[in-house]
Parts: C-alpha cells; structure tokens; sequence
C-alpha cells in the first residue's frame, strides 16, 4: 500500500510514522489470522464443542428429569382430588387447575429447551474462526428480537392496564347482575310487572349485552387490533356470521319474545301446531317437548311463534281444563236422558273432576241425529289420552246398558230387520227387532192390493 503527503498531514503525523503503524497493524493483523486458523485453535474449538455438547446433554437430561418428577406428583394429586367425595377447597383447586399447570410447564419446558439450543449453536459457532461472525450475527439478531418483543411489551403496557380495568368492571357488574336476579327468582325482590321465570332469561340476556359492550370498549386496545390482518380477520368473520346466522338469529330473537310473551314455562302440558306434549327444555334457539309416546320433538323457536299454542297447564293448576268428545244419536232418544248418560259416562272416569261438573252441549240438530258435546274438568292434561280412551269406554258401556244407540240411524236404514246396534248380552231375551210399518187402509184408498 502506499502512503502519500496527504494522508499523513490528515493523520497529523509524517509519512514515515504513519507507514510504520500501519504495517505493524498489517503485520499483526496476518499473524492473528494464522493463529486463529491453526491446527492448534481448530482442535480446542473441537474439545470446547464436546465439553459443550456434553453440558447440553446433562441439561436435556435435567430438563427431563423434573418435567417426569413433576407431572408424576401433578397427575397423582389431579386423580386423587378426582376420586375423593369429600373435596376441600385445595382438592378442588388442584383438581380445576392442575390440567392448566400441567399444559403451562409444558410450554415453559418448550421455550427452555429452545432456549438451550440456542445458546448452545451460538456458543459453538464461536469456538471457530470461520463461523465465529455467524455467531455473532446470530446473538445479535436474538437479542434485538428479545428487545423488540420487550420494547413492545412495555409499550402495550398502558393498553393492557387499561383492558384489565375494563374487565375487572365488567366481573364486577356481572357479579352484581347475577346477584339481583338471583333474588328476583327467589321471589326476595319484587318489580311489578316482572314475573320470577323471566330473571334467569333476563339474567343471561343482560350479562351477555354486557359481555358484548365491554369487548367493544376493550377492542381498539388489543395488541395488534389496528393490524391489516387483525382487520381482515374481523371483516371476514363478520361477513360468515351475516350470511350464515340468518336462521339461528331468526330463532334467537322468537326465543326472546317467547321468553317475555309467557306462552308456556318447562313443565307445562301444551300443543304447538299438531304436536302435544310437555315442555321438557326451552332455549335461546329451540324448545323440546316430551309426547305422550315418549317422543322429544326439537321445535324451533321461529316455527313455535309462526304456530299457535295452546297451554293446558295454566288453567290446570286453577279450575281445571276443559277436554271434550262429541256423540251422535238419534232423534228417538231423549235428550235429558243423553244428557245424563254422558254425565254418569265422565263422572265414572278417572282424572274427571267432580268440581266443576261435567257439562253437555247440544251442537246441532243434523239431518238424522243430533250432535252432543260432553265437556269435562281435569286438573291431570298429561293423562289426556288415558282419559279419552277411559271416557269413551265409559259411554259405551252407559248407553249400552240403557239400551240407546249410539250409532245413527244412517246405518238403521241400511240394516236388515232394522235390529238393535248394542251389544247381544245387553239385548233383553223377548226383543225382536221392528220392521218397516204400512197403513193397510191407506194404501187400499190408493188403489195399492196386498
């Protein structure tokens, strides 16, 4: 290399004392060089990376080692707590929080063994002279990641406090909610107009308002909610939910007014559209009634508003419901007697209250016969079916018994003999059926011969 006038009077120094230092940072530079790429440095660099490896494998080990120990001891107190019937507060404790631990010091052992790795490469790339800048790069770039993540950590930190307020008043307030509809299904604290069964509704509704509200206060202050990606992410499930929840919030909303309308309570007998049973589960989307035939029918809530419902609990557990059957008989028969066998008929049936009385409707007066409406009180709407099968029984058995017909006399036309429609042990032994009458008389006045 070469020295000119103007680099020394730059340095401050002659040409000759500038040229000197720099052969002498030439010269020892070369040597370090040679020193650094001897046989000598290269087999030191291969005994320090054993002792290294070594190490590595004696904290994998160790690593190992207590992760066993500790998960054993953790799922022994987890099955322990599990199985007693008796739990304290810290069985109880162990038994809800010890899967948590467990999967936390899994991903502490996780970061620890990378952690390791890490400093290990990094401290084996710097036993070598070749790859020692590749160390060094390497520790730089963790490093400045390390302290990226911590500068990003503190400056979240203002949002984060901000967020753990919002939360802390939100538990807070749910907490409060929670306790006063508490007391308003309890019946300690009455609101006029606002019945016991709607505080657990009104409790979940007004919690989830709740919940809703607080995450839209605590959005703009997440880490990353004002990413492109964050946001992207948030259009594209607010466009899912739009076109795939039609249905559902249909059903939630006829869930809400069915709630406050009080059409019908779990428990309660009623018939929604044709399909009768009892109101066994009444959700945000659906209600499920039990049948008689042991059948659960899931409805949804949007088709229970769109159909009537009739509930036979609610007049029930007052006076009574009213279920009712219709007969035909004849014109020959008389109706106060009709009356009084459909009466005795429902009087003799279980279920069939006695106060209200049974009562009898005349419908109508057909062609051939009229048309009689029993109508009875039960308290019981769930046997329903054993009553009408019991009640029809019962009618049978009175009219035969006082020897009226119960079917009408469409079918006496049509029989041979014009006999009785009742039974043979019910006939009496010297019956015999009537036939059709002539006016001989009449008929010889219309020129009409035997």
């Amino acid at each position: 290399m070469a020295i000119t006038d103007g680099d020394a009077r730059a340095a401050g120094k002659t040409r000759q004392q500038l040229a000197l230092e720099h052969a002498q940072n030439i010269r020892q530079a070369v040597e370090e060089y040679r020193y650094n790429h001897s046989w000598r440095m290269i087999l030191r660099g291969i005994l320090k990376t054993s002792l290294v490896t070594l190490l590595l494998v004696v904290a994998l080990w160790l690593v190992r080692r207590l992760r066993l120990l500790f998960r054993s001891r953790i799922d022994r107190q987890i099955n322990i707590s599990a199985n007693l019937e008796k739990k304290s507060t810290w069985h109880l404790s162990v038994a809800y929080l010890g899967p948590a631990i467990l999967a936390v010091g899994t991903f502490l052992r996780w970061v620890l063994i990378l952690g390791l790795l890490q400093v290990y490469l990094t401290v084996t790339l710097g036993f070598y002279s070749s790859t020692h800048e590749i160390s060094l790069t390497a520790t730089r770039w963790v490093f400045s990641q390390l302290e990226s993540l911590a500068k990003s950590g503190l400056d979240c930190l203002p949002n984060l406090a901000i967020i753990a307020v919002i939360v802390l008043v939100t538990s807070y307030l749910i907490r409060l909610i929670r306790q006063i509809f508490s007391h308003i299904s309890k019946g300690d604290l009455k609101i006029s107009g606002f019945y016991p069964d709607w505080a657990e509704p009104t409790d979940k509704l007004i919690r989830a308002l709740v919940l809703v509200l607080a995450l839209i206060v605590a959005f703009p202050y997440l880490p990353g909610a004002k990413s492109p990606a964050f946001r992207g992410i948030s259009i594209f499930l607010g466009v899912l939910l739009s076109l795939g929840s039609s249905s559902a919030v249909a059903n939630a909303i006829a869930g809400v007014i069915l709630t406050y309308m009080r059409s019908f309570l779990a428990g309660d007998w009623v018939q929604i559209g044709d399909n009768m049973g009892e109101v066994v589960e009444r959700t945000l989307l659906v209600t499920r009634i039990l049948t008689p035939k042991a059948e659960v029918i899931t409805i949804p809530n949007s088709t229970v508003m769109s159909d009537a419902v009739k509930n036979y609990s609610t007049e029930a557990n007052k006076s009574g419901v009213i279920f009712y059957t219709s007969v035909s008989i004849s014109f020959e028969a008389p109706w106060r007697t009709v009356h009084q066998l459909l009466i005795s008929a429902a009087s003799a049936t279980e279920h069939v209250l006695r106060q209200p009385a049974p009562f009898v409707l005349q419908r109508s007066l057909d062609d051939f016969y009229v048309t009689y409406e029993l109508n009875a009180y039960t308290n019981t709407p769930r046997e329903v079916l054993n009553i009408y099968s019991d009640l029809h029984q019962n009618i049978q058995a009175k009219f035969n018994e006082a020897g009226v017909e119960i079917c009408s006399p469409h079918f006496s036309a049509l029989r041979d003999g014009n006999s009785i429609a009742i039974p043979k042990q019910y006939i009496a032994p010297d019956y015999k059926p009537s036939g059709f009458r002539l006016n001989l008389n009449e008929a010889e006045n219309n020129g009409v011969s035997r």
